[in-house]
């Protein structure tokens, strides 16, 4: 896609219109993140504007807490055109998924991570573009503490009231956040952003949203007519100052206040109050609810009007007197019809003024609206255009420009490649805007890096013009401990020059130490060993031991890569100890090697001649030793004694 500029990966979030995969921009080296309308939804020119939007809007805005939008395009899959959007590449968690994993956070918590919010939304709204869709899902913390704020899809341009996906008449939104306009359907405003960031909060300190019902239309219903519990009902407040359970309910029920009017009128004036919450200071929309000499937190309640009650006019009789009897019924009806009409008459007069105020105000809008229009300027094509030319165009249109290079092999050098915002973005002026250079064709090939040491890798990334990521990975790997493994850019794709390539470094193979498995059933210890990661090896050897009993492991106690084979000894149970056999009857000596557990045979060798006549038919040499180890099964030869007169004799 893209000219093949950008390789998708693998899928690494998905909606009801599009999915996001993570992939790498060959151009650049770097890892971005790549959304794609599904190819059922391309097929619909509606969604196709939808997208095209989205990115365009995402284009305008330039913010640290913006998920930031590189590029835009087309790809071609089967004859359909399928439109996709370049984004900066976000690792972290959801705001949803830390709430629905971690539980509720904090007060002070949850507002230092939603005050950067707020400061993106001030910037959104002051570039003109409403988010309309603010919710957990679209909030994002990375490894490193930032917010992003994600999803401008359906965000629309204060300006805009043409297009047909943004008409007064559509509920647009996801109904846990839905300011009550938006469930109207009516326009919405930078104030519907506040309601749907203070719903937001509401479910981070909770746990739960402010409405829930069975349908989204339920749950709309909800935010348009019923007031939502304090949120302090559902957080332990065992341990909170006043001055935090007070805060807690008045940002939160001040930033979802049914009338726009009664709200915060920005997410700026939102986010101050979020960044005293999370420092523990009063904040402002608390102020109006405390005294503050004697109880600075106690919640003051509303006055009665004194005057309520105070003049009376007096009762007069309504008894008819005998005189006037037949005429009270006239005069009832006379004051009837009397009341009849002023009451019509106020009715047509309230109307009126509500009419007149509604046209004022309308009328003071768009006198603002104007006023805005006037102070808007439009961002000019500026692709290859000299940089000089166009950093004094935009200087002169009141516009604030940062200039950064990038190697293009495409553009010459000091030639514009692209402007963010986008070009026809409309900018208040003194607004920012960042022009990217080409440095000219600087491109390096990266080398691959695969099987070098660190010290080899930094030279032949030196002689590239690159150097080495300071941030060095280690893997188990089956490649020698030291050797390069991965890397990313891989090799044989191209980098700017003095660009850094991050590797991954093998540590070996996994070891793990040999435990002692001596004594254990054959099968036991197979199985234990195996656990471990290792292959087992047996041999069956003569001992004492019970059978199957292992009597002896090879490398025991040391530590080994796992895979590597261990051998094992265990015992077949056929040796045993020899008894003393001397001076004992052949039948006697047997006897004795049976007891023992010996199953062999007995040879029966020449006699040895004696001159002891006690001695005579007793054993009197064995071809076994008391106390020797012999096999079960083994032969045992036995010469005995005889007694022989001629042994006496001198020779």
């Amino acid at each position: 896609m893209g000219n093949d500029r950008y390789h998708l990966r693998h899928v690494i979030g998905s909606g009801g219109m599009s999915e996001v995969y993570e992939a790498e921009d060959t151009v650049l080296g770097r890892t971005v993140a790549v959304k794609m309308l599904r190819p059922e939804m391309a097929r619909d020119v509606n969604f196709r504007e939808r997208f095209r939007r989205e990115a365009q809007n995402s284009s305008r805005l330039n913010h640290p807490n913006i998920v930031s939008v590189f590029d835009t395009g087309e790809k071609d899959v089967n004859g359909l055109t399928i439109p996709y959007i370049v984004m900066e590449l976000v690792n972290g968690r959801t705001l949803r998924d830390i709430v629905r994993e971690d539980g509720p956070l904090p007060s002070q918590e949850a507002a230092q991570i939603l005050a950067p919010v707020a400061d993106a939304l001030q910037a959104s709204h002051e570039a003109g573009i409403i988010h309309r869709d603010i919710k957990p899902a679209n909030i994002m913390l990375t490894g490193t503490g930032q917010v992003k704020v994600m999803d401008f899809g359906i965000a629309r341009a204060l300006d805009d009231s043409t297009s047909a996906m943004t008409q007064t008449s559509a509920v647009i939104g996801t109904a846990q956040y839905l300011s009550p306009e938006q469930a109207r359907g009516k326009p919405a405003d930078a104030r519907s952003d506040v309601y749907a960031l203070g719903c937001v909060m509401y479910e981070a300190v909770t746990g739960r949203t402010p409405f829930e019902g069975e349908t989204p239309f339920a749950v709309a219903y909800q935010h348009v007519q019923e007031d939502p519990v304090p949120p302090t009902q559902y957080v332990d407040v065992q341990h909170l100052t006043d001055t935090q359970r007070l805060n807690i309910d008045a940002v939160i029920l001040t930033a979802m206040a049914k009338h726009p009017a009664d709200r915060y009128q920005s997410a700026w004036e939102m986010g101050e109050d979020l960044r005293r919450m999370g420092n523990g200071q009063l904040t402002e929309a608390a102020r109006g609810h405390v005294t503050v000499e004697d109880h600075p937190t106690a919640m003051v309640a509303p006055v009665a009007d004194a005057s309520v009650g105070q003049h009376r006019a007096p009762v007069k009789s309504t008894r008819p007197s005998e005189d006037d009897e037949g005429g009270n019924g006239l005069k009832w009806l006379a004051l009837f019809l009397a009341g009849l009409l002023v009451a019509i008459m106020g009715y047509f007069a309230w109307d009126f003024w509500q009419s007149s105020r509604e046209e004022s105000r309308i009328e003071q809008q768009q006198r603002e609206d104007a006023a805005a229009r006037a102070n808007m300027v439009v961002v000019p094509k500026v692709e290859k255009r000299p940089r000089n030319e166009v950093v004094a165009e935009l200087e002169k249109m009141g516009l604030l420009v940062t200039v950064n290079e990038e190697a293009n092999p495409d553009i010459d050098r000091n030639k514009v490649i692209r402007i963010n915002p986008a070009p026809g973005s409309e900018l208040q002026k003194g607004s920012s805007v960042t022009l990217t250079v080409s440095s000219g064709d600087e491109i390096t090939d990266v080398p691959d890096l695969s099987g070098m040491t660190l010290e080899e890798a930094g030279k032949a990334l030196s002689d590239a013009g690159l150097s080495l990521n300071d941030k060095i990975e280690e893997t188990n790997d089956d490649a020698p401990a030291g050797q390069i493994v991965s890397q990313n850019p891989a090799g044989g794709s191209q980098l700017s020059k003095g660009s850094k390539v991050k590797v991954t470094v093998s540590k070996g193979k996994e070891e793990a130490q040999v435990p002692d498995v001596t004594g254990m059933p054959q099968a036991r210890a197979v199985s234990m060993l195996e656990s471990v990661g290792f292959k087992v090896n047996v041999n069956v050897v003569d001992s004492q031991e019970p059978e199957d009993r292992v009597v002896s492991v090879i490398n025991q106690g040391r530590k080994l890569a796992k895979g590597e084979t261990v051998t094992i000894e265990v015992s077949n149970g056929m040796l045993i100890t020899a008894p003393d056999l001397l001076h004992k009857t052949p039948s006697e000596a047997e006897s004795a090697l049976r007891s023992a557990g010996w199953q062999g045979s007995v040879r029966t060798g020449p006699v040895v001649p004696t001159g002891a006549l006690v001695d005579n038919g007793r054993v009197g040499w064995a071809s076994v030793n008391s106390g020797d180890l012999i096999r079960k099964n083994a032969t045992v030869e036995l010469r005995v004694w005889e007694f022989n007169a001629s042994a006496l004799l001198p020779r």
